[in-house]
């Protein structure tokens, strides 16, 4: 069976009341340390929206994360990884934590949890 991706274009509700349009960008990889991969998103809060203000946040997946998750179950598809990134970018959106690299890096206990409530397939 095909996976569909359901958070590449999403929107969430910051804890002020502000709706936030999310769409996913572009993905990349450090060479650097444990080789994380990350995606981009742009975030657009809805007050903002006229002024066409909007902000570029990256989500990074530990590249270990990756080879733990992989040896133990198997590889990711690209979608599941924008899935698994979008979904902690809504969390962390919802929760009002601050959109950077220490609330948006997924390591191993995360991703396992992140991809549990996703649904991944084994």
């Amino acid at each position: 069976m095909k996976y569909e991706p359901l958070w590449e274009r999403f929107e969430a509700m910051a804890p002020d009341g502000k709706r936030c349009a999310v769409q996913f960008l572009r993905a990349g990889f450090l060479t650097l340390g444990d080789r994380p991969e990350l995606y981009f998103f742009r975030v657009t809060r809805a007050a903002d929206a006229r002024e066409g203000a909007s902000e570029e946040v990256a989500v990074g997946l530990s590249g270990n994360a990756l080879k733990g998750f992989e040896k133990a179950l198997r590889s990711l598809s690209r979608e599941e990884k924008i899935d698994l990134a979008g979904l902690l970018l809504k969390k962390n959106i919802e929760a009002g934590k601050a959109l950077d690299s220490k609330n948006l890096f997924i390591r191993d206990d995360e991703l396992a949890a992140l991809a549990g409530e996703l649904g991944v397939p084994r």
